[in-house]
């Protein structure tokens, strides 16, 4: 099983990243966003979902343990 972490989940083009692996039963994805609720409905069955920001290093880190891919997909103008 590979674990993939989707940085940015709630955005367009993470969109078509979370669709092209929802029916890939060996990797699990874990879906990283601040606003969970932009996340494109119906979820993967083979994901879950974290609230929260890629600001917050203490979260970030978190949620990258265990891993084995990061997909960042991100924007805005606090990224620096």
């Amino acid at each position: 099983m590979k674990n993939v972490l989707i940085l940015g989940a709630g955005g367009q083009i993470a969109r078509h990243v979370i669709n092209q692996l929802a029916d890939k039963q060996t990797i699990k994805q874990t879906l990283f966003a601040r606003q969970p609720a932009k996340i494109h409905k119906p979820y993967p069955t083979n994901s879950q979902i974290i609230m929260g920001d890629v600001l917050n290093h203490a979260a970030l880190k978190l949620a990258m343990e265990g891993q084995d891919v990061v997909y960042a997909n991100l924007t805005g103008e606090d990224l620096d």
